[in-house]
């Protein structure tokens, strides 16, 4: 997890990140280490979903979950055109953020 990233250097919040990669992929992330979290990212795509209903557990305050990328039908400059697309859900506390602060953040 990486905690206090408003007060990290962007190289340290890189090597963070780096290792929490690798210990998500050797899948060494001790349970401690994932708790806490305000705001969570999930990738349920890799299983085939494309949206989600999240789950938050407090103190989280949000959760945002990846789906599987996928070729999709969308208006581009006026035109149909095709487009790989991400589908993300979000799931948030509405006692730490309000509906339209959460659709603002896009």
């Amino acid at each position: 997890m990486l905690r206090n990233i408003a007060e990290r250097s962007v190289p340290d919040l890189r090597s963070g990140l780096d290792r929490l990669r690798a210990d998500a992929i050797a899948r060494s992330n001790p349970p401690e280490e994932l708790r806490g979290a305000t705001i969570t990212l999930s990738n349920f795509g890799m299983i085939g979903g494309r949206f989600a209903n999240l789950v938050i557990v407090p103190p989280q305050a949000a959760i945002v979950g990846a789906g599987r990328i996928s070729e999709r039908a969308v208006a581009h400059h006026g035109q149909p055109a095709v487009r790989r697309m991400l589908p993300l859900s979000l799931t948030f506390d509405h006692r730490v953020v309000t509906g339209g602060e959460a659709a603002r953040c896009r």
